[in-house]
């Protein structure tokens, strides 16, 4: 706690100034040191309860034209998708297993159709997470030849046959495809062919694993979409259609969220010290769409008026966090909120001694302006880990601190004390 000074009568008075750091941080509770702390999975399966998902990918020929015009080539637009999935899919749930199954190698020409059209090669088992795996395999994806979507659901039946359909079990298949079936009939029979990948879907329905197959119409226009719509519908899942690279995003992380495979959205808290804590604004956007090139801004608040100092259910992404000093200036920072995770702003707390009615200015390293008025005995200030100077910038009559430099630590209070010898 700071001492109060005593009056000084002249300037000549001998003035000792110690500054001492009082750490009382155990007096409010701190919370643990780590800027992000993991939380229990909030799609975390209850023991003995499994999550299978496989993700069966189109890599025709046709792959190589654009999603759209204007719009990316349609196996670069999935290949950079891929990546970020493979990315935010959690290692450490005994539970997940996911698989990687391709089809349509080989060439698109009528002299290679028969041999690509029956190719679907499953890559990787549905057995655990292999990131590693998953990465390379995404490398290598290239669009080839044709489109064996009923041969591709008829071999994933045979995937499943480990995880027979039963109470606690999740078994899902995203099928990620820019065209219709070209494989099962005369190539200019398109309704045989249309008929012949609904049939497979039927039969993977009625298989022991009975997966949910969740589609992904990459680049198909509305018409195309409804072809497909059968194989959702008959195994229960669910069709998107997707034009754009933000388009197939959503629509792949949808549906991996939706299996609970992987969250995408986190929390976020602002560190309370004895029940202090700053006003903070969160702003961030979602990604640009064709409807919307500018994307859509994002703001949560954090009112200390409240009592509440955390906020959950906010998609992933990086974030400008802003807050008020006592000065009026705002200090702005980077948030990065991760899936699953509770991201923690850090505080500290600068407690200021008593003065003589001079006037103070502190600031951070960075220049920003913390407080600049009088200094009030016991006056409490919510501020991040940082070094602040202390400046006298208006004197009234004999100032008692003319410089200081303090540091401030997580979770703790640092008390200015100045003592003064006559």
């Amino acid at each position: 706690m700071a001492r109060p000074s005593r009056p000084l009568a002249s300037a000549s008075r001998l003035i000792a100034l110690t500054l001492l750091l009082a750490i009382v941080g155990a007096a409010f509770g701190l919370r643990a040191p780590a800027a992000d702390a993991q939380e229990p999975a909030a799609n975390a399966q209850p023991a003995g309860q499994s999550v299978n998902v496989e993700l069966i990918l189109d890599s025709s020929g046709s792959m190589a034209g654009p999603v759209a015009p204007g719009q990316p080539r349609r196996i670069d637009a999935a290949k950079q998708v891929l990546n970020e999935v493979v990315e935010v899919i959690p290692e450490d749930r005994p539970e997940l297993n996911v698989g990687f199954r391709v089809f349509g190698l080989g060439t698109n020409t009528e002299a290679g159709r028969a041999e690509s059209c029956q190719t679907s090669e499953l890559r990787l088992p549905i057995e655990g997470v292999n990131k590693e795996g998953l990465r390379d395999q995404v490398a290598q994806y290239q669009p080839a030849g044709w489109t064996p979507i009923a041969l591709s659901l008829q071999r994933a039946a045979e995937d499943f046959e480990a995880f027979p359909a039963e109470e606690g079990v999740t078994n899902a298949v995203i099928l990620v495809t820019d065209g219709l079936e070209t494989c099962s009939a005369d190539v200019d029979d398109q309704e045989a062919n249309n008929r012949a990948a609904c049939d497979a879907a039927q039969a993977l329905a009625d298989s022991p694993g009975s997966p949910t197959v969740y589609v992904i119409g990459l680049g198909l226009n509305q018409d195309e979409l409804e072809v497909t719509r059968c194989i959702a519908d008959l195994t229960g899942g669910q069709l998107l259609g997707a034009l754009s690279v933000e388009e197939l995003r959503v629509a792949l992380f949808t549906f991996l969220e939706q299996v609970q495979v992987v969250a995408t959205t986190g929390s976020f808290e602002v560190e309370s010290i004895g029940g202090l804590f700053p006003a903070v604004t969160l702003v961030g956007g979602t990604g640009a769409t064709d409807a919307n090139p500018q994307g859509e801004e994002i703001r949560f608040q954090i009112d200390p008026a409240t009592g509440i100092n955390r906020i959950d259910d906010i998609p992933v992404g990086v974030y400008e966090a802003s807050f008020p000093y006592p000065s009026g200036e705002v200090k702005t920072l980077s948030i990065n909120i991760e899936a699953n995770r509770l991201t923690t702003l850090r505080g500290s707390i600068l407690m200021l001694p008593q003065g003589t009615g001079e006037i103070y200015a502190i600031r951070d390293q960075a220049g920003v302006l913390v407080w600049q008025d009088q200094l009030e005995q016991g006056t409490k200030i919510w501020v991040l880990p940082d070094q602040y100077s202390i400046d006298i910038l208006e004197v009234v009559g004999t100032p008692i601190l003319l410089y200081a430099r303090v540091q401030t630590l997580p979770g703790q209070t640092t008390t200015i004390e100045v003592f003064v010898s006559g």
